[in-house]
């Protein structure tokens, strides 16, 4: 739902006209109209004195969302890891995936993998989400987030993310260079087929 869909939607619940939601919320008629229409984004503030004035309460709940980052995805993988699982952790990390390359804004992919994601409870995890970084960024021809060449982000020996040996030459031999450089091996397949 956008703002505007919300704002409408708040009004006629509450059965009031344009003017009479913007007298009550303290704002001008001219931008509640503009806010239903899609031409205004209102501040925090503002969006929640027009709930209370259409007798609702705003409440914005951040949930972990495991394709908006990278901090995203960490949080969202420690339940994966701690419960042993290695598939859910990579099919989150190739929606990720999918939702960067379709980013077609510089800066929202760059806010994707910007910032240092936390600690996941496992070492190679953190390497991976490393390597994953520098993948993304050599592939948009950006730079790579500082934290990605943290000396705890690579692995002192090598790490097969799926526990199948039949499987470790696939993996090693369409590893991308980014993820092998921190240890970690991982067909660059699975993360481009969600």
């Amino acid at each position: 739902m956008t703002v505007a869909d919300l704002v409408l939607q708040a009004r006629h619940d509450a059965g009031l006209s344009v003017r009479a939601l913007a007298d009550a919320a303290g704002v001008a008629s001219s931008t509640v109209h503009r806010i239903e229409r899609g031409d205004l984004q209102p501040t925090v503030d503002t969006l929640s004195r027009i709930a209370e004035a259409a007798g609702m309460r705003l409440r914005i709940e951040p949930r972990p969302d495991h394709s908006v980052s990278l901090v995203g995805l960490a949080v969202s993988m420690r339940p994966d890891i701690a419960a042993g699982d290695h598939s859910w952790p990579v099919r989150k990390a190739a929606e990720l995936v999918r939702r960067f390359r379709s980013a077609d804004d510089p800066l929202v992919r760059r806010r994707m993998i910007a910032a240092e994601p936390p600690a996941t409870g496992d070492p190679r995890w953190d390497a991976f989400l490393a390597g994953l970084a520098e993948w993304l960024a050599v592939q948009a021809d950006m730079d790579v987030p500082a934290w990605a060449r943290d000396k705890d982000r690579y692995l002192c020996r090598g790490w097969w993310v799926t526990p199948m040996e039949s499987m470790r030459a696939w993996e090693y031999a369409g590893s991308p260079a980014s993820l092998q450089s921190h240890g970690v091996y991982l067909h660059r397949d699975s993360l481009l087929n969600v």
